[in-house]
């Protein structure tokens, strides 16, 4: 079985029910079956053949659900880009990923001209006024030729200090983590989902887009986080299921609404891709009557485990129990288990896994059969995992990670900076800001280098916070000390 084949099966025994709700208005499942037919068959027409890559740079729309399953029916392997990366950020996925169509959207037209210049290997694919009409084409929509361990996208770690490494997670692995998510979480075809976990990272594409539609239920995609218009579509809409990022409970919990909203559709929270803090979660609890409940994975693994203990309010900081097919295990550094309630690193293993890095021949990370996360953690006697910490030291901003080395690389091209380090400090619910310490050459102010990256990485990546210092704190070997520049 294949991803494309098995939403096929769904799509077409729901093809009366709404599938997905935004801007154009309500599209059934038929009619998405229409509109994914035609895009893949334009693919085909542009050349593309299975085991193409097929790269998305677009909002979280009925645009990018149609652009992820029409390369899917093409069989390509899709690449999906956060729709914030900037110039050198798109170039270096595309060539990475030697990517042939990019499918975007006219407003993102400019800056992808820019980064493919005169190279016409890459083919541009506007999503703009396609499906503001009916579907027309009439030959139906069939699966490509595929076997469950081809890849079905690539996507990238931010789980270790290098670049990043290519991760392909093929049918077998996703048809896994979706099969476990509905029946772990409890979804059903009458669940209404909020989409508001960005599309392109692992989150918001498989616990949201990808396992509602895998359940046959409801999506209704946001571009941008609005906490306004985000309370106003929950209560309007009877959104049963949010799954998001820490950060966006946080803004809801903090809002002053007048009046309040009426959350009471909600049956099921979830956070993932950072911890929840306790304490927000207690207000979100207080203001909307519901607690959020923590899920714990990666890209390499996807979906470990989530905290639905009927006892919520005594284990808020618990990521919970594995999810149904996951084994996971705390262990020593020679791979020993290690004792109940004693911290050791976290290790899973689960046909979701990937079994290597694309790009990665030494494979330190796999050891017998299991998945070495890099996240410390301990498990109490009740069975429930708890994260203490992380042996990776990536910046975690509004469920981003940020590679600090990227930061530091650009800010030493600009000509008055000598040497620069990059690291994340604590801001409000458990989410981090970026702070640039640097040494200069010459006169040099923050507001300078803040304009010196704009433009140059996704804004989510430029340091909100700049140290001047004359030099940086290092060990013998010359290794930068950045528990020192906190």
């Amino acid at each position: 079985m294949t991803l494309a084949k098995k939403f096929l099966e769904i799509a077409s025994r729901n093809a009366d029910r709404i599938a997905v709700v935004e801007g154009r208005g309500a599209t059934t499942y038929g009619v998405l079956l229409g509109y994914i037919a035609e895009l893949a068959e334009d693919l085909r027409e542009r050349g593309v053949a299975p085991g193409d890559r097929v790269g998305l740079l677009l909002p979280n729309s009925l645009d990018f659900v149609v652009a992820y399953f029409g390369a899917l029916f093409a069989g390509a392997i899709l690449v999906p880009l956060n729709d914030r990366y900037q110039e050198r950020e798109i170039r270096y996925f595309l060539e990475r990923c030697a990517v042939r169509v990019l499918i975007t959207r006219r407003d993102h037209e400019p800056l992808c001209r820019r980064v493919l210049g005169a190279d016409g290997r890459v083919e541009l694919l506007a999503m703009d006024e396609r499906l503001d009409r009916p579907p027309e084409l009439s030959s139906p929509l069939s699966a490509p030729a595929l076997e469950p361990e081809d890849p079905v996208m690539f996507q990238f770690s931010s789980g270790s200090t290098g670049a990043p490494k290519r991760i392909a997670r093929n049918h077998a692995n996703l048809l896994f983590e979706l099969e476990s998510l509905v029946n772990t979480l409890g979804i059903r075809e009458e669940d209404r989902f909020l989409g508001a976990a960005p599309f392109s990272h692992v989150n918001g594409l498989m616990r949201t887009l990808l396992t509602s539609m895998y359940a046959g239920a409801s999506l209704y995609p946001i571009p941008r986080f609005e906490r306004h218009g985000v309370a106003r579509l929950i209560e309007e809409s009877r959104i049963t299921i949010f799954i998001a990022v820490p950060f966006m409970f946080g803004m809801l919990a903090k809002t002053p609404f007048r009046p309040p909203p009426d959350f009471s559709s909600l049956r099921l929270c979830v956070s993932a891709s950072a911890p929840m803090p306790v304490g927000v979660n207690r207000e979100f609890f207080d203001r909307f009557g519901r607690y959020v409940r923590q899920l714990y994975g990666s890209t390499e693994t996807g979906t470990i485990s989530v905290n639905l203990s009927p006892r919520i309010a005594d284990s808020l900081d618990s990521v919970g129990r594995p999810i149904r097919g996951v084994e996971l295990a705390v262990v020593a550094e020679d791979g020993s288990t290690v004792p109940t309630g004693v911290v050791g690193e976290l290790a899973v293993r689960s046909p979701g896994v990937i079994s290597r890095y694309e790009d990665d021949e030494a494979g330190e990370a796999f050891r017998d059969g299991f998945f070495l996360t890099g996240d410390l953690g301990r498990m109490d006697s009740e069975g429930l995992f708890f994260l203490v910490g992380r042996k990776k030291f990536f910046i975690n901003k509004g469920g981003y990670k940020i590679n600090p080395q990227e930061v530091e690389q650009l800010l030493e091209t600009h000509p008055l900076i000598e040497e620069a380090a990059v690291v994340g400090v604590p801001a409000q619910f458990e989410d981090e800001k970026v702070k640039a310490v640097v040494v200069t050459r010459g006169e040099v102010g923050p507001e300078e280098l803040v304009a010196f990256c704009r433009g140059k990485i996704a804004d989510f990546k430029i340091p909100s916070l700049i140290e001047f210092r004359e030099h940086l704190p290092k060990t013998s070997t010359g290794k930068i000390r950045k528990k020192m520049l906190l």
